[in-house]
């Protein structure tokens, strides 16, 4: 592999578009190292993935990087382009207002507003990028890098009041749900999101996670998002749709079979024995 092999995946990468180019190639959710080039950050992994494509002829797989995410972030290194890694506690040393502040030092108010601020301008730039979430670790941290309000305090104590303040603000200014954008590990919504919904509207979705869905689509149409041809379409995120799959399998195989008391034989749809009609 040769940096030229490198360049081509970058220009590739530009071209398609962040979120096109993941999807494509089977990547996406946290990156690992990030690969700098013109000012522009990348996924250091897709780019080394479909580098392998433009050298061999079949681009390598997330699995297949995963196994030595270390080498990749050397080899590009090799290359001449600068790669960095990307801290597993995710706050940055220095945040852009210049110096840290705790929250445990502010009013409870102050530190949620500044971050309730922070998380509706994050998930406004991922309603430009197609079928893109954040997870909530993720957004956790981009709110206290953003606003320089650090805590200490497990997520869940304090990001459902900041999501629920983002929800509100949305009603109040008439835009789709950005809060939809924010999921679990599990790729859904969570339990907070209907509830922070019924609040800022007065109505409960049935289900959070189709109602989620809904309001990502029309965010990506109203902020423009890259929406294929047709428009797009409302999505759960693929880890949730493949655990519902499943789900779906499980009770098809569980369901109970009607059969006919007499002969014990299945009964057809009619509810009529074939046998002993």
């Amino acid at each position: 592999m040769t940096r030229d092999h490198v360049l081509d995946a970058l220009s590739e990468y530009d071209e398609r578009g962040s979120a096109a180019f993941l999807r494509t190639y089977g990547f996406g959710g946290s990156r690992d190292y990030v690969v700098w080039h013109e000012g522009n950050s990348y996924d250091a992994n897709a780019v080394l993935g479909v580098a392998h494509k433009y050298a061999t002829g079949k681009a390598a797989s997330r699995a297949h990087l995963a196994r030595s995410l270390d080498g990749a972030g050397r080899l590009l290194t090799h290359l001449g382009f600068d790669v960095t890694q990307v801290d597993a506690s995710g706050l940055v040393e220095q945040p852009v207002s210049g110096e840290w502040r705790d929250a445990a030092d502010l009013a409870l108010d102050e530190s949620r507003d500044a971050w309730a601020e922070a998380a509706h301008a994050t998930l406004l730039e991922v309603a430009g990028e197609y079928h893109r979430v954040l997870t909530t670790k993720e957004l956790a941290v981009q709110v206290q890098n953003r606003t320089g309000i650090r805590t200490q305090q497990q997520t869940h104590y304090w990001l459902g009041d900041v999501l629920t303040r983002v929800a509100a603000r949305c009603a109040r200014e008439d835009e789709p749900m950005l809060t939809a954008f924010c999921v679990n590990a599990d790729g859904s919504v969570g339990a907070s999101y209907a509830p922070a919904v019924l609040a800022a509207t007065g109505t409960a979705p049935e289900d959070a996670d189709e109602h989620a869905a809904q309001q990502r689509l029309l965010a990506h149409q109203r902020y423009g998002a890259d929406l294929p041809a047709g428009g797009g379409v409302a999505a759960l995120t693929p880890k949730l749709a493949a655990a519902r799959g499943r789900e779906r399998k499980i009770r098809y195989q569980e369901r109970e079979i009607p059969t006919c008391p007499n002969c014990y034989m299945q009964l057809p749809a009619t509810g009529v024995c074939d046998n002993c009609a």
